[in-house]
């Protein structure tokens, strides 16, 4: 640890969280991580270690996963005095006696504009409907979620192409020395924080593996949102029979069709051209088949039958 630097105790769990944290290493020292338990995932079911975890084991930096946030826990970050607390992307509500614990509380870092886009998915529902920018808020916490007095904000423009993953990613990299600087000030007495207008909120609710489904009856630029929005999770998917095929890459196309949302207009090497609301049209050019690898809806179709119609 550096000599001289201001203690802080790091709340998160999740990759976003990484490079905040190396941005705050350089300018403070970071005595304690409070991360999520272990859990198991993925195909297999297997233990995963958070993200935050494996981080702090390779930097040798003490790290605590309470399965919940007692008293015990804030006397810990007591003894440690940390001058201001950071939760980024950590998953538990964090009660008063803890978010209060350090000098200066405990600020959180959210994507979004608040009190815009309050909640689990932020930059996720900002894709999905279709906004042009979003950003990052700084704000301190408080019993209501999301809701505390604003210290920063930060807006990042959303591109026609952006994902969830390539999103999160940009504001991660660039949104990092952002809550070093901010966190810097507060403790100088450089920025005052100001009250949201609670009466603009909006929610963006936790993104369901169900949501990922793909409704035909709705406009091309809706289901693209939607694949953008939930790129790489939970992805988006049709059926064909009682096959269900996960897409990997598409765009809309800029024709019109006269069919019925869902029918397939062509199925060429270049990709799958299916017909959505209002007689757009979306182009579909690598997909995953379940139980399959990822391939062109052409090289599919050469060994299982793509209906006519598409649920």
């Amino acid at each position: 640890m550096g000599s001289g630097k201001n203690k802080i105790v790091f709340f998160g769990t999740s990759g976003i969280c990484i490079p905040f944290l190396e941005s705050l290493r350089s300018e403070f020292n970071i005595d304690l991580i409070v991360t999520q338990p272990d859990a198991y995932g993925g195909r297999k079911k297997k233990l995963i270690e958070p993200a935050v975890k494996q981080y702090a084991l390779l930097n040798n930096i003490r790290f605590i996963q309470p399965e919940k946030l007692t008293r015990e826990i804030a006397g810990i970050i007591e003894e440690i005095n940390p001058v201001i607390g950071a939760v980024i992307s950590y998953g538990k509500f964090i009660p008063g006696k803890i978010f209060r614990a350090p000098e200066f509380n405990t600020v959180n870092v959210h994507f979004s504009l608040l009190p815009e886009l309050r909640g689990a998915a932020p930059y996720q529902r900002a894709i999905e409907m279709g906004l042009k920018k979003t950003g990052i808020s700084i704000f301190e916490i408080e019993a209501e979620m999301d809701a505390g007095d604003i210290w920063s904000r930060k807006e990042f423009q959303i591109f026609p192409d952006d994902t969830s993953e390539s999103l999160s990613e940009r504001m991660g990299n660039d949104g990092a020395p952002f809550l070093t600087d901010t966190l810097k000030s507060i403790i100088k007495g450089e920025i005052k924080k100001k009250p949201q207008d609670s009466s603009q909120a909006t929610l963006a609710k936790t993104v369901s593996k169900e949501e990922g489904r793909i409704e035909w009856n709705i406009i091309a630029e809706e289901i693209y949102n939607k694949f953008r929005a939930f790129y790489p999770w939970p992805g988006v998917s049709f059926s064909s029979g009682d096959k269900k095929i996960t897409i990997k890459s598409m765009n809309i196309s800029g024709e019109k069709s006269k069919l019925s949302p869902g029918t397939v207009i062509s199925l060429k090497k270049e990709g799958l051209k299916v017909c959505c609301a209002k007689g757009s049209i979306v182009n579909i050019y690598s997909i995953l088949p379940q139980g399959k690898k990822e391939m062109t809806p052409y090289t599919y179709s050469l060994g299982n039958r793509i209906t006519e119609k598409l649920d």
